[in-house]
């Protein structure tokens, strides 16, 4: 049986999926164990920033815990189906995935739902829906879709392919690929940056960037010119200009 660990400190949540016996599956109690780890996450104003990461060096996350899908006859006709795995989204705190060994079919959803990855060089990732005889679910096609492009989406989809790291940041599926014993310290890293940001303009950056491809261009631009103008109107923003100008702050 696994676990979710979830740790935090420097406002920073790590959230460990922990059953490396089964490469990090996520089983039932798991499931519930992220649910909650979400839940503290968005409501838990200490929280700016999560990391995921899986236990060990050899997986992330190889999906969902199949022999406790057949223990609940989730396949077949009479099956009741399999539960996805993956929220970050509609939660506006970033999320990034810290990817070593293996990211694939339910795994691969929950990296997608992460705003950030970092891979290691030999990490592998990607969808194993139809390898299993399956849709790939969980939100993969359309989080894929958008994040690379409908032709290099309907290759990894069509094809179950996978890819290692390099590949994946190649085409922009992750946002660097370092080696693997790097991974947590890169993932670490750029969530203490971001954590050092004002946590309300992170969040609204998150919220324009997602929200605003649904509206016409127009719209989209005057959205962020008025979450814009509230946000130079902030505390933060006159603490963070003045500082500036005074020289005490990074360019």
């Amino acid at each position: 049986m696994g676990r979710i660990d979830l740790r935090v400190a420097e406002h920073i949540a790590t959230i460990t999926l922990d059953n490396p016996a089964k490469r990090n599956a996520v089983d039932a109690p798991m499931r519930e164990g992220l649910r909650a780890a979400y839940e503290r996450v968005e409501h838990d104003d200490d929280i700016r920033v999560a990391v995921i990461r899986g236990a060990g060096d050899k997986a992330f996350s190889s999906g969902g815990d199949i022999d406790g899908y057949h223990q609940v006859d989730a396949f077949g006709p009479e099956g009741g189906g399999v539960p996805p795995i993956p929220r970050p989204w509609p939660i506006w705190k970033p999320f990034i995935a810290a990817i070593t060994g293996y990211a694939v079919g339910g795994g691969f959803a929950l990296a997608l739902a992460c705003d950030l990855r970092v891979v290691g060089r030999n990490a592998t990732i990607g969808p194993s829906g139809l390898r299993r005889g399956a849709v790939q679910g969980a939100q993969q096609s359309q989080r894929l879709s958008r994040l690379v492009g409908t032709s290099k989406a309907l290759e990894l989809l069509l094809l179950s392919k996978y890819v290692s790291g390099e590949e994946a940041a190649s085409f922009g599926l992750a946002q660097a690929v370092v080696d693997d014993d790097a991974v947590m310290d890169t993932a670490t890293e750029w969530a203490r940056t971001i954590a050092g940001y004002s946590p309300w303009a992170v969040q609204r950056t998150k919220q324009l960037v997602y929200e605003g491809q649904h509206l016409p261009l127009d719209e989209a631009f005057a959205w962020e010119e008025q979450v814009a103008a509230e946000g130079y109107r902030s505390a933060d923003a006159l603490a963070g200009f003045r500082a500036f100008t005074e020289g005490t702050a990074s360019s």
